[in-house]
């Protein structure tokens, strides 16, 4: 039996604690896992099982023993820690979104194209879901027609845990558009194959304090959003996210056409063509998690994450073991089983659109999806200075 690339994991949060399981239970060896202090990290080792812990990035990223990593810690150091372990010569699954912005989205697919030998995906499991695959095809395959409207509405309980921390400031990443919204932009582009071309949207914060979280620092992060968006073709998009429903996890997705519709009520699939008089269930795909599924991952973990986006990640795993059991090298990887997989350039994508939807908010207009080809200047005015000397000295020696 060919033995699994070892794997490195930044974060400390649920859904590093339920991927660290399943890692563990499909065949990977966690060598490593990186923590914001070394209190944290060592409990998550001595919990789950892992030989070295840390709050260094590079501890983890030198590590000799880790081939492939993980990253699960706060949005403000995905781009960060992603370029640098591919630069290193790690394989990378990268948890959304691709950074903060457009640029460090942007730095992602640049290494990722830098080094094309070296496996660079982003988290999104929703792809995963025979759901959602079933939907794609039966699209691809003219069961709604051509495609007309699609909308989605998420609605669930807080985002915050009792601290202060990155999930409360927009600036870090926080807010239901970048936690939640990034899987709708995605999945929507997956299933329909079409891009949002120009969008609009609005954010709101409703709830700047907590009974937990007080005083002098306000939340800033949004917890209510709705936007639009024009895609390629002409479909129109509508997403609600809703995060004031405490104790519910409610999420549907609905694809309307010219001869029928396609809902994904959850993880189960139903339609309706114009010819027939009531819906039929196309996929039906428990929610309930049996003892085989779990893979050791805790009742705790289990009732923070919503069970399809648990699923999602659990089959992500499950095919990322296939892909790199069907090399006999420990390092090298198929890319046939993840080929449903999104990729840094997804990601930068999906970032784009969060920073239209965003600046839609600031602006209250329609604001155009444009995919950045390069790197902007960091100091135009700079640039520009060195220039203008430069010509000055042209002229006049």
């Amino acid at each position: 039996m060919k033995m699994l690339p070892c794997v490195g994991v930044f974060g400390c949060g649920s859904l590093a604690r339920a991927k660290i399981s399943i890692l563990q239970a499909v065949g990977f060896k966690v060598e490593a896992i990186w923590a914001p202090t070394m209190e944290l990290a060592k409990d998550i080792a001595t919990d789950l099982n892992i030989p070295f812990y840390t709050d260094s990035v590079d501890d983890v990223l030198l590590h000799q023993n880790v081939d492939l990593v993980c990253i699960s810690n706060p949005p403000i150091m995905h781009s960060q820690v992603a370029v640098k372990a591919l630069g290193i010569g790690k394989h990378v699954l990268c948890e959304k979104p691709a950074g903060l912005n457009e640029i460090d989205a942007f730095k992602m697919v640049n290494a990722a194209r830098y080094y094309p030998t070296l496996m660079s995906i982003m988290g999104h499991g929703l792809r995963f879901l025979p759901a959602f695959t079933r939907m794609k095809t039966l699209i691809q395959e003219g069961y709604v027609g051509k495609v007309q409207l699609c909308e989605i509405r998420v609605h669930c309980g807080s985002l915050l845990k009792d601290k202060y921390n990155w999930e409360c400031d927009e600036v870090m990443g926080g807010g239901v558009l970048s936690v939640i919204g990034c899987h709708m932009i995605d999945i929507i582009t997956y299933t329909i194959n079409e891009k949002a071309i120009k969008v609009n949207g609005t954010l709101k914060t409703f709830v700047p304090q907590t009974a937990k979280i007080n005083g002098i620092r306000n939340i800033t992060s949004d917890d209510f959003c709705a936007f639009q968006m024009q895609l390629s073709e002409g479909t129109c998009a509508s997403v609600t996210l809703n995060s004031h429903l405490p104790g519910v996890f409610s999420q549907e997705m609905l694809i309307v056409g010219t001869k029928g519709r396609l809902s994904v009520r959850e993880a189960d699939l139903y339609g309706q063509t114009l010819e027939m008089s009531k819906e039929e269930i196309i996929v039906a795909d428990s929610l309930l998690i049996s003892e085989q599924q779990r893979l050791g991952v805790s009742d705790a973990v289990l009732k923070e994450l919503p069970l399809p986006y648990f699923k999602g990640v659990l089959k992500l795993i499950c095919m990322l073991k296939d892909a790199f059991e069907r090399k006999e090298d420990k390092l090298s990887w198929d890319p046939e089983p993840i080929s449903m997989a999104a990729t840094f350039e997804d990601g930068l994508y999906i970032q784009t659109v969060i920073d239209a939807i965003r600046n839609s908010n600031r602006t209250g207009l329609w604001e155009r999806v444009a995919i950045m080809t390069e790197e902007p200047d960091p100091n135009p005015y700079l640039t520009s200075a060195a220039v203008n000397r430069s010509r000055h000295s042209i002229t006049f020696t």
